[in-house]
């Protein structure tokens, strides 16, 4: 949940949580199956999360792996120091905070928590060992919608500066037009000369997850999910940002297009899907 939204705001979300799961704790109601919610940064996820959340009864775990207690914990194991950005994703040390948090979601598996959160990569142990327990969901976002609502919010939050050009030559941006094909491959750097073998991996492993949603596409998305897992999803938006989309000249957009090569591919390819599917 985010920790800045107004107090009333915070209230009335837990407000919704408690009773979704009180309901369902009364009429002995749960999600079919045990699920991970891979996380994708800012494509729709704190309001799906939250609608989740609501359907797992009080007998049930649910299983958070905060993005920023997580990075303070990895900084303060590898470094010594309670600093978020030390080891933030998108800076250098990124993959140390995504190795805790793989552990905590082996961690989970192992206790059979029903539903798990977070920013997490995809991890070939907890397919190896748990993936006949655990069904996968996801949402996406275009990806160059994405990375523009990503480089405002790294602005904002002071990782990176307020020239948009600087912010396209910089490590940040290139982590940051690449999330999906990150995640999905399953590490936070990867060499240019990796990305189309790393890419058709993502792809294939987009495959295997039981839910994929889009984020202007929520109907289908929530039919879908109560096909697999018996409950209903009430969800509203939340996470908007405080001001409108910057107005960007084409060149610019063209070069976030290219960043983003990867990630548009993947983005296709589970549109494509989702078509075959009649989604």
């Amino acid at each position: 949940m985010a920790r800045k939204a107004p107090f009333l705001e915070r209230t009335s979300r837990r407000a919704a949580i408690m009773s979704g799961r009180g309901l369902k704790t009364f009429t002995g109601s749960r999600p079919k199956h045990r699920s991970v919610f891979l996380h994708m940064p800012k494509c729709g996820g704190t309001s799906l999360s939250e609608a989740m959340y609501a359907t797992v009864p009080f007998y049930e775990r649910i299983g958070v792996i905060d993005a920023i207690a997580t990075r303070r914990a990895a900084g303060i194991v590898h470094f010594d120091r309670d600093d978020p950005w030390v080891c933030h994703e998108d800076l250098e040390n990124g993959q140390k905070v995504f190795d805790l948090r793989e552990q905590m979601l082996l961690q989970h598996m192992a206790w059979d928590t029903m539903l798990i959160h977070g920013h997490v990569l995809w991890s070939e142990r907890a397919e190896a060992h748990f993936g006949d327990l655990y069904k996968l969901v996801t949402l996406l976002r275009d990806p160059v919608e994405r990375t523009v609502s990503n480089m405002r919010m790294a602005q904002r939050a002071g990782l990176v500066g307020d020239d948009p050009e600087a912010y396209l030559r910089s490590d940040v941006a290139r982590r940051q037009a690449r999330v999906f094909l990150r995640y999905l491959a399953g590490r936070n750097d990867i060499a240019e000369g990796d990305l189309a073998d790393a890419t058709a991996l993502a792809t294939q492993r987009l495959e295997k997850f039981a839910v994929v949603g889009f984020l202007d596409r929520f109907e289908a998305f929530n039919a879908r999910y109560r096909e697999i897992f018996g409950v209903r999803l009430a969800m509203r938006r939340l996470n908007a940002a405080p001001d409108q989309m910057p107005d960007l000249d084409e060149t610019f957009l063209d070069r976030i297009r290219a960043l983003c090569a990867p990630d548009i591919e993947i983005y296709e390819a589970a549109l494509e899907r989702a078509a075959r599917a009649g989604a």
